[in-house]
């Protein structure tokens, strides 16, 4: 499976918004799962981790969810360097 990043624009809206938008999003598809996020407050921007088959699964995902969304990329996941 892939890794995809969904980058979400969302002016004048706040965490409890994005909270209960996310919350939409299905785990019914064993085929997409859904990471989590990161919420940027003072940009007004979150960025989702999904996995899935292909870019357009997590289009599909996202849109039955009703959570917009301004791109979804393709990303690499990196290891935390081990501290020695």
């Amino acid at each position: 499976m892939t890794i995809y990043l969904v980058e979400r624009y969302l002016p004048g809206r706040d965490r409890a918004w994005l909270e209960e938008a996310l919350a939409r999003i299905s785990s019914d598809d064993a085929d997409v799962a859904y990471l989590g996020s990161l919420y940027v407050p003072s940009d007004e921007s979150c960025f989702c981790r999904f996995t899935a088959p292909d870019a357009e699964s997590v289009v599909r995902m996202n849109e039955l969810a009703g959570v917009p969304f301004a791109r979804i990329v393709a990303a690499v996941e990196l290891a935390q360097p081990s501290r020695q």
